[in-house]
């Protein structure tokens, strides 16, 4: 009964590291998606009155904040220095359920404007997947 429940619990460790592995480029599609969508956007973006309207129209849900407010309380998720300007960030959820627990649960969207409400930084985020180099020279990805 004990090398049973041992085996048992092997193979469930084992089918819980195997997921990540054979995602075929799904978590980097969802990330790559909203980047697209971005992209594609771009000349709504330009300004922020423009963008704060195509953001809404797209479904994506973002926080503005003020020079003042980004300055004073800096997002721990804020890659880049406050731009002068409004800084629009938003989350987009991650779908697939797998990408979500083995690499991240959110893509960061930032959108920073200067003084003059013109778009002058766009980023996207997500964790990096890993990749398992192995010992016959191939590599594995993890979560890619």
């Amino acid at each position: 009964m004990r090398i049973v429940l041992t085996l048992l619990l092997l193979g469930a460790g084992i089918a819980a590291a195997l997921p990540p592995f054979f995602t075929d480029g799904a978590c980097q599609e969802e990330f790559g998606a909203v980047g697209d969508l971005l992209d594609r956007g771009r000349p709504h973006l330009l300004s922020l009155s423009q963008a704060e309207a195509y953001l809404k129209e797209q479904g994506l849900s973002y926080e503005a904040l003020t020079p003042e407010r980004c300055s004073a309380w800096h997002p721990r998720d804020i890659e880049v220095e406050c731009p002068g300007g409004m800084l629009l960030v938003g989350v987009v959820p991650v779908t697939n359920k797998v990408c979500r627990y083995y690499r991240d649960r959110n893509i960061l969207f930032q959108l920073g404007y200067d003084a003059r409400a013109q778009l002058i930084h766009m980023q996207t985020d997500m964790k990096p997947y890993q990749i398992l180099h192995t010992p016959w020279g191939s590599e594995l990805y993890i979560a890619k």
